[in-house]
């Protein structure tokens, strides 16, 4: 692994397991198992380091979004929705980085800098589609809803059996194909 993915995947694990405020230049280093120097060469300071990391995750996240818009094969209207919904709450997928995303939520929470920089390039994937209002509402809710599902998962306050998450997922899903079409 080369040195400054070895520091991304130690800010990334020091981030989920302590919180962002855990991630500081010294601890990355010993995490990685690198000298404070050998950190600075990529990364000159903390935030250079978690822009580097959040960059990294909304990359693979924008990635997996257009794979799975490209490959989608159901009513077209709703693929970016249904992207987002698998892209969203998909926790076998590395492009989701759901661990990072959940530290750039909660870092979004509280740092209304972080929250402009970032919230900006995921509104492309989160804005109303181009059709008539009624689709565009229903394409919408999909969208809303696959946020909750994922806010329910971080928080862990809902207690959904496997059968009933699958279920609710394939509901969401159900919501994205046009009746018409």
């Amino acid at each position: 692994m080369q040195v400054r993915a070895q520091l991304l995947q130690a800010a990334s694990d020091i981030a989920t397991d302590h919180g962002v405020q855990a991630v500081t230049l010294d601890a990355v280093a010993e995490r990685a198992g690198v000298t404070k120097g050998a950190l600075q060469y990529h990364f000159a300071n903390k935030q250079g380091l978690l822009d580097a990391l959040f960059e990294q995750t909304l990359e693979r996240f924008e990635s997996q979004m257009e794979t799975r818009i490209a490959a989608d094969r159901n009513d077209p209207h709703g693929a970016s929705a249904r992207a987002y919904l698998h892209s969203t709450i998909d926790e076998t997928s590395p492009a989701a980085s759901t661990n990072v995303l959940r530290v750039l939520v909660a870092a979004m929470m509280t740092d209304p800098e972080i929250r402009e920089r970032y919230s900006a390039p995921m509104r492309k994937w989160t804005r109303p589609d181009p059709l008539p209002l009624e689709q565009a509402a229903r394409l919408m809710i999909c969208r809303l809803a696959a946020d909750g599902l994922w806010i329910s998962d971080l928080l862990g306050y809902q207690d959904l059996s496997p059968e009933m998450r699958d279920e609710v997922v394939r509901q969401i899903e159900r919501m994205t194909i046009d009746k018409a079409s």
